[in-house]
């Protein structure tokens, strides 16, 4: 049964007591007809009312003329007439008192414009009248516990499995009557499956938040072709960590085709959606990227055993085997476990002496030919090491009744354990049929390949090991505030870095070129040139920035001609004349503005004019704390650079750590109204930082 916190809607979508069909027909091979029929062949106990003026009787039901005529309360209506009279149906729902809608029907947004206009009214009427709606253009939903096949997907027809504590949820009706399909041709039978098609009300993570509120769900997939909102998705991950149920989430439209262009070098180089991944990762979410994956994932959580480290044991009758697992694991992210000393001893009882009782754990063809208990006792035997995270078992050419006995060996071995079993078998499927059989029908993770298996109990071990940081609150703006709109100069921006602490070099806001040597004069000596327009972001790309200039006058009449020749179009406020900074390691900051409900996404990684190649950046979520920038920076590739190396010196990493920081603070403090905000570079030297340049943007 529901517990108590899910959405009152959920209630009455999944636990139905009456169910109308809207559009039924007599048709032999309608959709309509397909639905009723499921409904009656799925073992549905409550009311089920067609509606059809042109009938007073259908497969033995009474049928209504209006939903008006049917007995209510009315749970749940199923929408299956032609688009044109679905607004009349939601029309009925609504004056009927029904509480949820499935509309089947397609025609809508899917269509284009004028169709969408049409979705969003009904939408709207829909959510007024208290009534939710599922779709439309959608399949409908099923839900095992409450025996309501609401549904005319041709996989459901094939049968449903056992129920395994698995939901799905998606938007496309194609994707998931395949997902359906394929699970359970695997083993798994989904408790709970649903289709949100144009998602004109209900979307995907709607029906997740209601799935993971079941007590008889302990994993959601979920297949999104869009993004849903930061606080939902926020919400949403972190109740499905606090229930310790799993989502795992396949998302198309991640290439780099589908990404939005962006001003600074740190939007060319996250995507529109790193937000999404960091909340996701943050919280444990599993995130695959094929359906494949997906189905490994959820074959590997169906057996309801969390993965409690990255120490793998494999055990097989294949050195070659062994070989190309250790391979796979050290590939994805895991290790080949150590055994106890213990443990081998006890081995070696059942392994031949030219076997070997060290991981990968070769056992040699010969056991698994005995007819005695060896593969259990081996099994057992590596479950119960403390060395031991989860068992790999590597089933090579071992066929017929041979393999039947040697799986029942393996289910009785896993079900004796709470550390995770599973097994990779290479074999023809045909010759393996019934030990396949018996692996799926006890829940034992069967894959057919190695690197796929690796990468899978990769993905878990990452999700388990995932911690949400503990968040300060962000800062408020600096004293007197900022009173920033659109994109800000550096030299406009300066008085913002020294409100935030961040060093930078003295520099003077010159617009002649006589200014430009009097100002270099002060400055003592080498200085920097750069134009000063909201409309030229990148500088040193329309010829508006020199270094290390002697002759200041010179040079400013250089970078006056040279943006005018570039940009015709850009206003000059004038040309900053800046000390030259003293060499150093160049790092980017980078901050990408809070958007639609997800944080602030702070970026950190090798700067200067090559960032967008070498493109060695790591990314956070505002605020961070100093020991949180501290961490990311030692997942950079070129870490050792900052530690000093090979004679270089290194960096102050406090000093950059407080940089970050504080920008990550500020960012946050904000919310939607800062766009972006970079420092390329900011030089980091043994003694100190210093911005050496500065993009600021904020929402108009």
């Amino acid at each position: 049964m529901p517990v108590a916190s899910a959405p009152h809607w959920a209630q009455r979508l999944l636990h139905p007591r009456s169910v109308a069909i809207v559009g039924a027909s007599a048709r032999p091979g309608s959709i309509s007809t397909q639905a009723l029929a499921n409904l009656r062949d799925f073992g549905y106990a409550g009311r089920v009312l067609p509606v059809n003026a042109k009938y007073t009787e259908l497969d033995g039901l009474p049928c209504y003329p209006s939903l008006d005529a049917a007995p209510g309360p009315v749970d749940l209506a199923l929408i299956l007439v032609p688009a044109a009279a679905v607004p009349g149906a939601i029309e009925d729902c609504v004056r009927a008192g029904v509480g949820t809608a499935v509309v089947f029907s397609s025609g809508f947004g899917e269509l284009g414009a004028e169709g969408l206009a049409v979705q969003r009214r009904m939408a709207e009427a829909a959510r007024a009248g208290g009534v939710r709606l599922l779709g439309p253009n959608c399949q409908g939903l099923i839900y095992r516990p409450a025996s309501l096949v609401a549904t005319f997907s041709e996989a459901a027809q094939a049968g449903l499995g056992e129920s395994s504590g698995i939901a799905y949820a998606g938007q496309s009706g194609a994707i998931g009557g395949s997902f359906l399909g394929l699970a359970r041709e695997r083993g798994i039978g989904l408790t709970a499956w649903a289709s949100s098609g144009n998602q004109a009300d209900l979307g995907v993570a709607d029906l997740a938040a209601g799935f993971l509120e079941e007590d008889e769900v302990r994993v959601v997939a979920m297949y999104l072709e869009a993004i849903p909102p930061g606080a939902q998705w926020r919400q949403l991950t972190a109740r499905a960590r606090e229930l310790r149920k799993d989502l795992v989430v396949l998302r198309s439209g991640r290439s780099a085709a589908g990404r939005r262009a962006a001003a600074s070098h740190t939007g060319a180089m996250i995507g529109p959606d790193t937000a999404f991944e960091l909340v996701s990762a943050e919280h444990g979410v599993i995130g695959v990227t094929d359906v494949d994956q997906l189905l490994d994932t959820v074959v590997e959580l169906a057996a309801g055993k969390r993965l409690r480290g990255p120490a793998v044991t494999v055990v097989t009758s294949s050195g070659g085997a062994g070989g190309i697992a250790a391979d796979w694991l050290e590939e994805a992210g895991l290790r080949a476990g150590e055994l106890a000393g213990g443990t081998r001893r006890e081995l070696e009882q059942f392994i031949p002496a030219y076997g070997s009782t060290s991981n990968p754990v070769d056992v040699t063809a010969q056991l698994f030919s005995q007819d005695d208990d060896a593969v259990f006792d081996v099994c057992r035997t590596i479950l119960d090491d403390p060395g031991t995270d989860v068992l790999m078992v590597i089933m090579t050419n071992v066929t017929g009744a041979r393999a039947a006995r040697v799986a029942r060996q393996l289910v009785e071995a896993a079900d004796g354990s709470p550390k995770p079993l599973g097994v990779v078998w290479l074999a023809d499927g045909n010759q393996i049929a019934e030990a396949t059989k018996i692996l799926r029908e006890h829940h034992v993770p069967l894959h057919d390949s190695i690197g796929r298996k690796a990468h899978v109990l990769a993905r878990l071990h990452r999700a388990g090991a995932a911690r949400p940081p503990a968040r300060a609150e962000p800062v408020a703006a600096p004293a007197g505030g900022f009173a920033g709109t659109g994109v800000v100069t550096e030299a406009a921006g300066a008085p913002l870095l020294d409100a935030l602490g961040v060093p930078r070099p003295d520099g003077v806001l010159v617009t002649s070129a006589q200014e430009a040597a009097e100002a270099a004069a002060r400055l003592g000596g080498r200085v920097v040139l750069k134009a000063q327009s909201p409309g030229l972001t990148h500088k040193s790309e329309a010829g508006g920035v020199r270094v290390g200039v002697t002759d200041a006058a010179s040079a400013y009449r250089e970078v006056v001609d040279a943006v005018r020749a570039a940009r015709p179009d850009v206003v000059l406020d004038g040309i900053l004349v800046q000390r030259l900074v003293p060499p150093g390691i160049e790092l980017l900051v980078g901050v990408e503005g809070a958007a639609d409900g997800y944080p602030p996404v702070v970026t950190i990684g090798f700067g200067g004019v090559t960032a967008e190649i070498y493109q060695d950046v790591v990314t956070g979520l505002a605020p961070l704390s100093e020991s949180d920038v501290r961490d990311l920076l030692t997942r950079l590739r070129g870490a050792p650079l900052l530690r000093g190396y090979r004679g270089r010196p290194g960096a102050d990493v406090a000093a950059v750590a407080g940089t970050v920081a504080a920008l990550s603070h500020y960012a946050a403090g904000l919310g939607d109204r800062l766009a972006e905000l970079e420092i390329n570079p900011l030089i980091a030297r043994p003694d100190g930082v210093s911005a050496a340049d500065l993009v600021l943007r904020f929402t108009e």
